[in-house]
């Protein structure tokens, strides 16, 4: 299946005690679905996976399933372990996810045979449509051109690619992989209209979690009116993400979440601290009206 638009990589709400909120994700499914996102991606890294258990992530991505509205559930599974990471995929594919989503694991660093090894091991035991995620910053390692190739003429299930490295001549090579049933998804918010321009079907874009713009944004760009896109982009999308780098990643993106819905009572997993409210205040002075 060809995957376009917007998939929001979901932050993972918190009660004040820092335990997961399950009632403000049902909010934010919800907002998604009326602002027009593809598809939903649970515990990527906005969505702080590394900080849940195993238990909290296979419980949290099975309620985003159970209350998708329709749309597509992208899990993550992501994991220092390989052998966590197909434990989590057989779990949430039974339950009904989509696609699963799996990066390279990471803390010890991974040469691209190492990546091979958790890749193929992966897939041969989980035969689900999958995306390879390339985030490099995260994970101390990028997954080479020549991997991906190799993987992808290995095994069907591997339907796209999620790139988050920032890295646009990285991004260009990847369009070779372009096709009628292989997506390729940009991860970075402000590379969003360029990776279009050059073939990207759309992006995994954690803006939307707060705020259409970014959806506005694809929208133009895919009906051919560039320059609006581009208006989108430089006027509401760069100043949003800009606002947010001023941020430990992902605090800001979870404040801009909680304003949006006076969700006061709301909180943040330790270690993640709460913006500074000069932060907030700079966060919130640029959220843009829907």
């Amino acid at each position: 299946m060809k995957y376009r638009g917007i998939i929001t990589p979901m932050i993972t709400p918190f009660n004040s005690d820092g335990t997961i909120n399950y009632d403000a994700t049902k909010t934010l499914i919800e907002y998604l679905k009326g602002i027009g996102v593809s598809g939903l991606f649970p515990c990527g890294s906005t969505g702080l996976f590394p900080f849940l258990s195993f238990e909290e992530r296979e419980k949290f991505i099975k309620f985003v399933i159970e209350n998708s509205n329709g749309l597509k559930v992208l899990a993550g599974v992501g994991s220092s372990s390989t052998q966590d990471a197909i434990a989590l995929g057989k779990s949430v594919a039974d339950a009904g996810a989509d696609a699963l989503v799996l990066m390279p694991t990471y803390y010890i660093t991974p040469g691209q045979p190492e990546i091979i090894k958790h890749f193929s091991d992966f897939l041969n035991a989980i035969s689900k449509e999958m995306f390879i995620y390339n985030i490099p910053q995260l994970c101390g390692a990028r997954i080479d051109v020549d991997t991906i190739r190799k993987l992808k003429g290995q095994y069907s299930q591997i339907i796209g690619i999620k790139e988050s490295s920032a890295d646009m001549r990285y991004f260009s090579m990847l369009m070779e992989f372009s096709g009628r049933d292989f997506s390729i998804l940009q991860g970075q918010d402000d590379l969003l209209v360029p990776s279009m321009s050059i073939g990207a079907d759309g992006g995994v874009c954690g803006l939307s979690n707060f705020s259409s713009a970014v959806i506005n944004a694809y929208n133009e760009q895919y009906e051919g009116s560039r320059s609006k896109a581009s208006e989108i982009q430089v006027k509401q999308v760069d100043p949003m993400l800009h606002a947010l780098l001023g941020t430990t990643f992902p605090s800001g993106y979870y404040h801009a979440f909680y304003s949006k819905f006076n969700l006061n009572d709301c909180g943040y997993r330790s270690p993640m601290l709460e913006p500074s409210e000069e932060q907030k205040r700079k966060i919130t002075s640029v959220l843009n009206p829907e």
